[in-house]
C-alpha cells in the first residue's frame, strides 16, 4: 500500500499523503525521503513511498524506521 509520495515539482520535492495532502516541500529528494522516514518512525513500520521526477516514470522505495538503541 502506498500512502506517501515524493514528487518533483517546480524545483522542489513535495512529500504528499493520500489523506492529508501536502506534508512538506524540500530542496532535495533525499530530504523529502528523510521526512517520509519520520512517518515510518511514528508508525514503527516500514513504508513504501512512490517517487516521481518531473519528466520520468514512477519508482518506489521502502523506507525503514531507524533502529531504536
Amino acid at each position: 500500500m502506498f500512502d506517501l509520495s515524493v514528487v518533483a515539482q517546480g524545483g522542489l520535492w513535495l512529500l504528499l499523503d493520500d489523506i492529508e495532502g501536502e506534508l512538506g516541500a524540500y530542496d532535495s529528494q533525499a530530504a523529502a525521503l528523510e521526512a517520509a522516514g519520520r512517518y515510518a518512525l511514528l508508525d514503527d513500520e516500514a513504508r513504501y513511498v512512490l517517487i516521481h521526477e518531473e519528466e520520468g516514470d514512477w519508482e518506489e522505495t521502502l523506507i525503514e524506521p531507524p533502529p531504536c538503541h
